[in-house]
């Protein structure tokens, strides 16, 4: 599970939780109650506004959780409760169901572990006619990623996308300050961008002390691989045909890209024979020796507070120090986030349906993975979490705009906005008004598509589309990027829209990391190798600096979040309204 990170532990879920006794289904009050596991803050808790489709009206409900169930009590005219737990890790989560000692109907669990469970025989496969939203508003590229994956149920091999919805997803990359790293390091900045562009720079001498990377087995396994087996992958992309020499994606070649050379990236990086484990493991250890030391959930705020200049960082948590450290208390800084040339990790995590829902509860269940799949209801859990759900739609298009694209009246509205009048069509600069692609240039802004997510979850007409965002709702605009050149070498920098939605240029480049089996055991004895006497000489000398400027960083996170927080509801808000003129 990839941990999220805009609420974390300061805020409760004690008004979600219902405290019904988890053995009863209905009771003598006709009441239905659905049980839900999921990880640690990841579910919107905010208030939101829902607009019903069939009268447009309008309602405001506390929470995500708080919504079904007045949604669905209505529509059913029962009363419908949910119990909500929720659980640290995966590891710990199947470790405790497998005891038997509690059951649910719903839980959330990461690619991997969904594979475990299906292997188990804990799950049961989902009719999707029941989910409409998710059939129409899924991006069909991530289906398309899910239904990839496999794990034999009885011998047969079985697809991930039968048994589960997926939730959300993400990557693994680098986050880092370039201004922080080229100051302690007597470097340019643009050195390092560059150098944040290739995994292979985490081992380089002049990087010593500056980052930390993930406690954990698989995250950090998976970087060694792309260090470890860098020639294999390289060979791959120049047999493929479909990258440059500088191994950016040939114009024309995505397809081909993803038909062929994805799957080869991914044998190269579920490698987890006992031979190339060990390989694995003497790079880590290389590595072990030039970082500051490793960490569970720490490091996107020790970035922030300036105790390390880089992060193995999941995209959730970079979007969320990238967004704090603009934050006045922090003293403004711009932190980056970079998946290397040669590609990375990406992951699902997904709701499953256990055995155990039967009946009534079956039917709730099925209704509750409807209404999450609802862009809507994705929009308030991607406001509030800080990570990508599955579910594109209108809903997320406008939330993504109004987060990321220059021509959105709130994304430049805090700074003060350099034209009087906005919307899709263009601006008025100075009584002048300019198309969009004027001011772009002017301006300098980049274009990202984002066919992969948002085709086919839009009202448009696909014959129609043109090559600008003013013509093509697929395309956004963006000023997060930036071209680094240093010699003859060169590169994309980005930010916070590089770490919500990777470029379509780079998902041809990721690869899913799938569950070890019967290797599982060659890797956990290599991780037990490799975090034996886990704090480096750098970690011990800063660890005390930690202690004691800890107390006093929570205090101003709680208070940067509150604020955050209200900024996501009224954009929210605004970008509802926006919608509905349209």
């Amino acid at each position: 599970m990839k941990k999220n990170v805009f609420s974390h532990a300061f805020l409760g879920l004690a008004s979600l939780i219902c405290l019904s006794s988890l053995s009863g289904c209905s009771s003598a009050d006709d009441s239905l109650t659905l049980r839900l596991l999921n990880c640690e803050d990841y579910i919107g808790e905010d208030p939101f506004i829902y607009q019903d489709q069939d009268d447009e009206t309008e309602t405001e409900f506390a929470s995500v959780l708080e919504g079904f169930q007045e949604l669905e009590s209505a529509r059913l005219g029962k009363k419908v409760k949910i119990v909500y737990d929720t659980y640290d890790t995966n590891e710990t989560m199947l470790s405790s169901l497998k005891t038997g000692k509690t059951s649910y109907d719903l839980i959330v669990a990461s690619d991997y572990t969904i594979q475990k469970m299906m292997t188990l025989g804990m799950l049961q496969a989902l009719d999707f006619a029941k989910v409409p939203n998710y059939t129409q508003y899924a991006s069909p590229y991530l289906i398309h990623q899910l239904d990839g994956i496999s794990a034999e149920i009885d011998g047969v091999p079985c697809s991930l996308g039968n048994y589960s919805v997926g939730y959300m997803w993400g990557t693994l990359g680098i986050l880092y300050n370039p201004a922080k790293v080229a100051s302690d390091k007597g470097m340019d900045e643009d050195e390092v961008k560059l150098a944040m562009n290739e995994w292979g720079s985490l081992w380089e001498d002049r990087f010593y002390g500056e980052m930390s990377v993930k406690d954990s087995m698989r995250d950090t396994y998976s970087v060694g691989i792309m260090k470890e087996f860098e020639q294999d992958i390289l060979s791959a992309m120049e047999e493929s045909g479909c990258f440059d020499e500088n191994l950016d994606l040939i114009e024309g070649k995505w397809d081909e890209a993803v038909k062929t050379y994805s799957p080869k990236l991914a044998e190269i990086f579920n490698r987890c024979d006992e031979e190339n484990v060990e390989k694995v493991k003497n790079c880590l250890l290389a590595l072990k020796k030039n970082i500051f030391g490793f960490e569970v959930d720490s490091g996107k705020e020790d970035i922030v507070k300036g105790m390390i200049g880089m992060n193995l960082a999941w995209s959730g948590d970079a979007v969320y120090s990238i967004e704090t450290a603009e934050e006045p208390e922090f003293n403004p800084q711009y932190l980056y986030y970079s998946i290397p040339k040669t590609g990375g990790n990406i992951w699902f995590d997904g709701w499953m349906m256990t055995k155990d829902c039967q009946g009534e509860r079956k039917d709730l269940a099925y209704d509750f993975l409807n209404y999450l799949s609802d862009p809507q209801i994705a929009s308030a859990n991607m406001d509030f979490i800080g990570y990508t759900p599955f579910i594109a739609g209108p809903a997320i298009h406008e939330l993504v705009y109004t987060w990321y694209d220059p021509r959105s009246e709130e994304y430049y509205g805090e700074e003060g906005t350099p034209w009087t009048e906005s919307d899709y069509l263009g601006a008025t600069i100075d009584g002048t008004t300019y198309t969009w692609e004027e001011i772009a240039e002017e301006y300098e802004w980049s274009v990202v598509d984002l066919t992969y997510m948002f085709k086919g979850t839009l009202d448009v007409e696909e014959e129609f589309l043109g090559d600008t965002p003013s013509s093509n709702p697929y395309l956004f605009y963006t000023d997060e990027l930036e071209e680094i050149s240093v010699g003859e070498e060169h590169c994309i920098a980005g930010r916070g829209f590089m770490a919500q939605y990777p470029s379509e240029e780079i998902i041809p480049k990721l690869a899913i990391m799938k569950d070890y089996g019967e290797n599982n055991k060659y890797v956990l004895a290599m991780w037990q190798d490799v975090k034996a006497n886990n704090l480096p000489l750098a970690g011990v000398i800063v660890f005390g600096i930690i202690l004691v400027t800890l107390s006093a960083f929570i205090i101003a996170s709680m208070v940067a979040k509150r604020r955050f927080r209200a900024i996501r509801v009224a954009r929210s808000k605004t970008a509802l309204k926006r919608s509905q003129k349209k």
